[in-house]
């Protein structure tokens, strides 16, 4: 008999845990309060939620329209200082990949999983100047050049440009940038900043060799000693 009453006791105290948690799941079952721009649903956990399936994408989709992220509100307003669009080109929508409302969740899991150019669709994932403005430091100024030249998609800093693609760097042209790329604009160069390489001088000893397009030097001069290198 005793038996059955603890078992009994126990069925009801498992069945009023169920019933308070679809009454209640914010107070339940809630891994923490709600970010502040979902605080208006702290009691409406299946906005977002689906029972017993958790957060659903397609209900994040609902509020977020896949256009308007980083451009309008979830209201269809203009956001006041608008920021870079790029969801609309990842090339999978997984919303909990990257994101959660609740706070609770970061000190659980940790920091939320960091932006990877590894999600936008392949056919964008070179275009940088869609998201990124163009560095207001010396070497970039003025730079149209590909990104990837210099820089990967795992980070900024890591850069590497190798000079001897273009120019050795060697002997007495292991100078300062200023010295060829004169105001530190790394989009044009001159070869007429040293003694022996003046335009008239260059100029003459090309026309007599019967060279009249000498304009851009590296094209045929890729180091101190090549006359033609290509």
């Amino acid at each position: 008999m005793t038996r059955r009453w603890i078992l009994a006791a126990i069925s009801a105290a498992l069945l009023g845990l169920g019933v308070l948690v679809f009454l209640h799941p914010d107070r339940m079952i809630s891994p923490g309060a709600l970010s502040q721009s979902h605080s208006e649903l702290a009691t409406d956990c299946f906005a977002c939620h689906l029972p017993l399936h958790g957060a659903s994408q397609d209900k994040c989709i609902a509020c977020h329209a896949l256009a308007d992220i980083g451009l309008r509100t979830t209201k269809g307003l203009p956001l006041t200082s608008p920021k870079v669009a790029f969801h609309q080109q990842l090339a999978s929508h997984d919303c909990m990949a990257c994101h959660t409302g609740h706070q609770g969740v970061a000190r659980i899991l940790g920091k939320r999983r960091s932006f990877s150019h590894e999600l936008l669709d392949p056919a964008v994932r070179g275009q940088c100047q869609e998201c990124h403005a163009p560095p207001a430091t010396a070497p970039h100024r003025g730079v149209t050049a590909n990104c990837a030249q210099c820089h990967g998609l795992t980070g900024w800093k890591g850069a590497s440009f190798d000079h001897g693609k273009f120019f050795q760097l060697e002997g007495p042209h292991e100078a300062p940038c200023a010295t060829c790329h004169v105001g530190d604009d790394t989009s044009r160069y001159t070869c007429y900043e040293c003694h022996a390489h003046q335009p008239d001088r260059i100029r003459a000893k090309h026309l007599r060799e019967g060279i009249r397009d000498f304009e851009n030097c590296a094209r045929c001069h890729r180091n101190a000693h090549a006359e033609d290198d290509d």
